[in-house]
């Protein structure tokens, strides 16, 4: 029921101003190849009474540290048997507390509870968003409880930060920058041709491939399920 505005905005670069004709817009930041929530994530780092500097490092820093998430909650997901459509905290409660057959978890659904309870402590601390995050880090990394219950929590701290991180995916974050020079599609066919060529020991012509790429602007990432990735370029 409250609303509450930020702190400045600082650009100590001098570069971001109407007559230079590039003033920071979410739209901006998506024709650079920036998801909007990392953005946002950049902005829960600070204390929102706090001036917050904007540099193009930092968004990257943010950019980097979502993305870190979402790959330990698609890891997380598959563990849990996590169904996509359960996108609301209420229907990823009903599921939870259907499915709670196992007492040996008691304890850890415990300190869990009790992680939930700091975490509401802290934001209740006048918005303590930063000191939040580090609460989010840490529940993602538990490696010794139901990852149901991980899911339980970490839907429930995201219920206040925002960052979708119930639906969210490493695909969701792919955005092609504006001045990108390649398509999708022309990305997939080169990688196509690059793995014949790999198929076929042929190593200089998959190299001449992937060094086309990277100079277009895209990342090659082998053994990696997402395969590629646009680089950031600021």
């Amino acid at each position: 029921k409250i609303w509450m505005h930020n702190n400045f905005l600082i650009d100590r670069t001098g570069k971001m101003s109407k007559s230079s004709g590039e003033f920071l817009r979410v739209q901006l930041l998506i024709d650079k190849g920036f998801h909007p929530l990392a953005y946002r994530l950049m902005c829960l780092q600070a204390h929102y009474r706090s001036e917050l500097e904007f540099s193009w490092d930092n968004l990257v820093a943010a950019f980097t540290r979502l993305k870190r998430v979402t790959i330990s909650l698609e890891r997380l997901k598959f563990l849990a048997n996590f169904d996509f459509a359960l996108t609301s905290i209420d229907r990823l409660k009903a599921e939870w507390f259907q499915a709670q057959k196992y007492q040996t978890q008691l304890a850890n659904n415990l300190q869990f509870g009790r992680l939930v309870e700091k975490f509401d402590a802290i934001i209740s601390d006048d918005l303590n968003t930063s000191a939040a995050l580090t609460l989010l880090d840490e529940a993602i990394a538990w490696n010794k409880v139901d990852p149901k219950v991980q899911m339980l929590t970490i839907a429930k701290m995201d219920e206040v930060l925002g960052l979708n991180l119930l639906t969210l995916t490493r695909a969701d974050l792919r955005i092609r920058p504006k001045a990108a020079i390649i398509t999708e599609a022309e990305i997939e066919a080169a990688l196509a041709e690059r793995k014949e060529a790999r198929a076929a020991k042929d190593f200089a012509k998959s190299d001449a491939i992937r060094d086309e790429l990277i100079a277009k602007g895209v990342e090659v990432m082998d053994g990696d399920p997402l395969g590629w990735d646009w680089r950031i370029e600021i």
